[in-house]
């Protein structure tokens, strides 16, 4: 069987895995607003930049957040495809697709692979959070950043079921396959008819899990609206300030940019 991944969370000692979990947080939100401000794929790709440069820090495994990453990457390039269909009538047209009827243009090109690396960003940051942080330390920033607990308690649980459940997934499969089941082959219809050989036990297994959760929960009296104290407090540390000033420097130079005309592909698109 291959190995399996029970948890996003690859410990280590990195200065990633250091920083305190509410630097982190802010780091995704100042992605979410960087994607937001560029649509040009130069100034889309220097955000993207930081997030590489954030896996090296981290000493995270290239293979692994790329393996972790790979909905992000397919979901990016289709959207690069569609955003290159779209707009086929807007721009200079570049290059003939035989299959198609309809040209590549310069700004369905440009604003397309814009589109496709705010996807990589918002993805691979997400992720090289999740693998540098464990979800308790997560928990505590969201509550430390004032944030419900409820919501929370929430974000810590699915970061932990998630990869169980592709756990789940991947022994149910190779269940399956040792009793002769070929997902891989036949017609498309066959294959998809396949699948239910293994999404069907894989549902009934979640909803135990999810039972026997809500079961602990309500056992140990759980009251998510009480007030709580934290064993680990989070407390900033001088390479935090450093991180989140460099964050909201750079922010505000990218919306100054952006206000004067700089990191734009099309005129009332974003």
């Amino acid at each position: 069987m291959a190995n399996i991944r029970v948890d996003f969370f690859q410990g280590g000692n990195s200065l990633v895995t250091r920083l305190d979990p509410r630097t982190k947080l802010l780091y995704v939100a100042w992605i979410f607003i960087m994607i937001i401000v560029f649509s040009h794929p130069l100034y889309q790709a220097l955000t993207f930049c930081t997030i590489l440069a954030m896996i090296i820090a981290g000493r995270l495994s290239w293979r692994q957040v790329f393996r972790s990453g790979r909905l992000g990457i397919y979901v990016g390039l289709f959207s690069w495809l569609l955003w290159m269909i779209f707009l086929h009538n807007t721009g200079r047209p570049l290059a003939k697709i035989p299959l198609l009827p309809w040209p590549i243009t310069d700004l369905g090109f440009t604003y397309g692979l814009g589109v496709a690396f705010r996807i990589f960003s918002l993805f691979f940051a997400f992720i090289v959070v999740a693998m540098t942080t464990s979800p308790r330390d997560l928990i505590a920033g969201l509550y430390y950043l004032r944030l419900p607990f409820a919501f929370s308690f929430v974000i810590g649980i699915i970061l932990r079921l998630i990869p169980h459940f592709l756990a789940e997934h991947a022994t149910i499969v190779e269940a399956q396959k040792s009793r002769a089941c070929e997902f891989d082959k036949g017609g498309l219809w066959t294959r998809f008819k396949k699948h239910t050989a293994y999404v069907i036990p894989l549902c009934l297994r979640s909803l135990k899990i999810v039972s026997d959760m809500s079961v602990a929960m309500e056992s140990r009296a759980f009251d998510p609206n009480r007030p709580r104290t934290l064993i680990n407090r989070p407390a900033f540390q001088t390479i935090d300030y450093i991180l989140l000033a460099v964050m909201a420097v750079w922010l505000i130079t990218a919306v100054t940019l952006r206000l004067h005309g700089y990191g734009g592909v099309i005129p009332g698109l974003l």
